[in-house]
């Protein structure tokens, strides 16, 4: 099948050893990391571990997800709640695609379409979450290396070698810009290719197995799920013909209730379809491929008792040189999402197209959900599968295949949006109970019917069974998130609408309104009824100040983008009195806020007095607040007043940071007039006022010099292959050496779009193609290094003299990719 030249390729089961050179924290070497020595592993870097062979993760937003990896198999998994703090590196050895041939007279043959997973050892024991499990011992598995496991998200494409049939399989779900029904969908397709390259008829057959299995098995609480079923079904007007594996026990905890997995082909002219409703999960997978093996075929009635696992299989014989595609898909209907040990519990928001039904409270309504639509999921996506891809196609392929975008960027942007499904992905269909007290007296998203409530996680940390591992960073912190903001507006803009409101509606029910923000899955809150609160706003008080302004910015771009006035108007209190708060943080005689010496802001770097960042965004905020006022219609006297605040905050700023002498401004005052560095990110509020149409926050004079002199002092590093690994965070003035630091994906990122961005301002080639360069050598390293092992878990950061050396894999900054994408070519809107 035809594979984007923008999509990254590696050979199936050849899994690289992630790195473990000796000054990093020693977990890559089987070495077990405590909250006693966390700290201690962080900042040696190689901590958290990634996990090389990562997949596409399938699914839909907040469905719960999982990974077909680079070995072919299912896995890892996260399906959210309590239980999904961080991802289960858990695979299914029971879950796969078994190819058999039989071309002439010759003798048949069998291959299961996956390879033995990698099992990871190092001298001081076993790396638990760099390992996983294989196929059934009984099953003839792929070698590594026959075939190529490519990806560019939502698609995934697997080609096999060593057949005498040319096999390959595309699977994606239906992850549609600007459509809820199929963006949500707990449905993946696999289409089958098979052509025969011979001169002789060719026998095919594809099996598809599946288990009865939870969706979750690490976490705690316990999941229970017991009384299993299994059912065939067919559609005679649509021709699908699917086996359904349940459990439907009354015993069941709410996010096992009722829930279902469901095995689909939907054969087409001359293709035949055969099933078992049952064989053994926990055996070695002989069972189910004796009578395979034997014909081709399945019984078409249960192998054992146990409802265990089940199977379906598509049989045709082809002529020579004719092709074949047999779909299949698998869906999973678990309606349910539990925090709190249970004690809130949220629909998914799938539900809601198959029958779920919410108050104007956002509350749903009991029993309205009808249970049981596996089966019905399953059917009507196979029968709108021609739609469906069509409709993704409609948005992808204007970024896959647009030679305005640089491939590496291309790779980067798509592969990146994977987080949206895969990283604790929350989307609710209506509140089912609740018996927490919540943060400010009511819980988010009531106020406004229709509303949705979106989170995912900064970063969903790998954890197993086998392992003390210790979660770290599972939060969803919106420093962090305002790096994805424009990604989300245009492309996914009910899911930064809904999220908006429960945030502005936080800010309305905290006593301050300052820097809460709703945190992702944990094991201890739900994120839309337990949240933190802002502490007394103070200058030099309160950590990481820039959230307000973050905040007070997202509301306005989004509204902007998307031309929602009603959304502004019921956002615009909220706006206000986050811009309070960071007046509050103005200390007398001055125009800016100030944050404390460390933690400042999202950089998290040591401070004195105001800084370069924070007070750029204030400037923003009031900007922002005054358009936004304006176009409410609200009295001219506030615009007056902050007009003059405006005005003095501007001069304060110029005045304070930028230094003629060295072409830059400074990240923040320091001791002495040369005791500073330059921020790689000073022109984040910048650049968000010019995406978004407002006012020039600084002298914009002063950027184009700022960027031009300090493009190479930045941009000096480089691997041990000579390939460049970006940007670090901050340099010294210019003509005291290079930059060396960390180097943060989401980051460069960023930077890169405002270089690209002011090259088309000032009509700077040079400009543009920096901005192009960094951009690139951020994914190069990320999507086309394969030893690196950062392949859908790109890090948050990696040193510059190793880009090896690497901190909190799976972050969700890298999302800024989009803003490069947004920069060489606007995003076409979704709505």
């Amino acid at each position: 099948m035809p594979v984007p030249a923008a999509a990254t390729k590696v050979p199936i089961g050849q899994i690289p050893r992630s790195p473990c050179e000796p000054t990093m924290s020693q977990a890559c070497d089987g070495a077990q990391v405590t909250y006693d020595n966390l700290i201690q592993n962080l900042l040696a870097g190689g901590y958290p571990l990634d996990v090389p062979g990562l997949g596409i993760p399938v699914g839909g937003v907040g469905s719960g997800s999982f990974m077909i990896n680079q070995s072919g198999t299912f896995g890892p998994w996260n399906f959210g709640g309590s239980q999904d703090a961080g991802w289960e590196n858990r695979i299914l050895p029971q879950a796969a695609f078994h190819f058999r041939e039989q071309v002439g007279s010759s003798s048949p043959s069998v291959t299961t379409l996956a390879a033995k997973g990698p099992n990871v050892v190092g001298s001081q024991g076993p790396v638990a979450v760099q390992s996983w499990r294989s196929p059934l011992p009984s099953w003839n598995v792929l070698k590594p290396g026959q075939g190529t496991y490519s990806a560019l998200y939502p698609f995934g494409w697997e080609s096999y070698t060593g057949f005498k049939t040319d096999v390959s399989t595309m699977f994606y779900s239906p992850i549609v810009a600007g459509e809820d029904k199929p963006t949500s969908l707990p449905v993946v397709y696999f289409d089958v290719k098979l052509t025969n390259t011979g001169r002789a008829s060719d026998k095919v057959s594809m099996m598809f197995t599946m288990p009865n299995a939870p969706d979750h098995t690490m976490g705690t609480p316990a999941s229970v799920r017991t009384g299993y079923t299994s059912t065939y079904r067919r559609d005679r007007h649509t021709g699908v013909e699917a086996v359904t594996l349940g459990a439907n026990s009354p015993g069941n905890t709410p996010d096992a209730a009722n829930s279902s997995w469901t095995i689909a082909a939907r054969p087409g002219p001359r293709q035949h379809v055969s099933y078992t409703t049952s064989w053994n999960a926990e055996g070695d997978g002989s069972d189910v491929y004796a009578p395979f093996t034997k014909s081709g075929s399945l019984p078409d009635q249960p192998i054992e008792d146990s409802k265990s696992a089940g199977a379906i299989a598509v049989s045709a014989e082809l002529a020579p040189g004719e092709t074949q595609v047999i779909p299949f898909a698998l869906a999973w209907d678990f309606p349910q999402v539990s925090f709190h040990d249970y004690q809130t519990t949220w629909m998914r928001r799938y539900t809601n197209f198959y029958g779920a039904r919410e108050t104007a409270q956002n509350d749903y309504i009991a029993d309205s959900y009808p249970g049981d639509q596996g089966f019905h999921i399953a059917n009507d996506a196979l029968a709108a599968q021609s739609t469906n891809l069509a409709k993704v196609r409609q948005w992808y392929d204007p970024i896959a295949d647009n030679p305005k975008y640089p491939l590496a960027i291309r790779t980067g942007a798509l592969n990146q949006l994977s987080q949206l499904v895969f990283n604790d992905s929350f989307w609710e269909g209506g509140l089912v109970s609740n018996s927490v007290t919540p943060t400010g007296g009511r819980r988010l998203g009531t106020q406004t019917p229709g509303t949705h409530m979106f989170d995912t996680a900064d970063a969903a940390i790998p954890w197993s069974q086998d392992s003390d591992y210790v979660l770290v960073n599972n939060a969803n912190e919106l420093d962090v998130d305002a790096y994805g903001w424009l990604a989300y507006s245009k492309l996914f803009p009910n899911l930064e609408r809904d999220r908006l409101l429960a945030q502005a509606e936080s800010a309305m029910l905290d006593p301050y309104g300052g820097q809460t923000q709703i945190y992702g899955v944990s094991p201890d809150k739900d994120p839309f009824v337990s949240w933190p609160v802002s502490t007394a706003p103070t200058p030099g008080g309160p950590t990481f100040i820039d959230i307000p302004a973050k905040n007070i910015f997202r509301y306005y771009g989004y509204a902007k983008i998307n031309h929602d006035q009603a959304f502004l108007n019921t956002v615009y209190p909220a706006m206000q009195k986050q811009l309070r708060y960071l007046q509050a943080l103005i200390p007398s005689g001055s125009s800016l806020p100030v944050g404390p010496a460390q933690y400042a802001n999202t950089y998290e770097y040591g401070v004195n007095g105001p800084d370069v960042y924070d007070s750029s965004l204030y400037v923003l905020s009031l900007e922002t607040v005054i358009a936004t006022g304006r176009s409410l219609g609200a009295a001219s006297p506030t615009f007056a007043a902050l007009g003059r605040q405006l005005r003095q905050a501007k001069a304060e700023f110029e005045s304070t940071f930028w230094d003629a002498e060295h072409h830059a401004y400074r990240m923040t005052p320091g001791a002495t007039p040369d005791a500073y560095q330059v921020l790689l990110d000073t022109f984040f509020a910048e650049n968000v006022a010019e995406q978004i149409g407002l006012p020039d926050v600084l002298d914009v004079s002063h950027m184009r010099d700022q960027l031009t002199a300090y493009y190479d002092v930045f941009m000096k590093a480089r691997d041990s292959t000579g390939a460049l690994v970006g940007a670090p965070n901050t340099a010294p003035p210019l003509g005291s050496g290079a930059a060396t630091g960390e180097v943060w994906t989401g980051s460069n990122y960023e930077v890169a779009s405002t270089y690209i961005n002011a090259g088309k301002r000032f009509h700077d080639p040079s400009l543009i193609d920096d901005g192009i360069t960094m951009s690139s050598a951020i994914s190069h390293q990320i999507w086309q290094t394969p030893s690196n092992g950062y392949a859908f878990d790109a890090p948050e950061a990696w040193h510059s003299d190793d880009p090896q050396k690497y901190r909190y894999p799976d972050y969700s900054r890298a999302l800024a990719v989009w803003d490069d994408i947004d920069a060489l070519h606007p995003i076409r809107q979704t709505r």
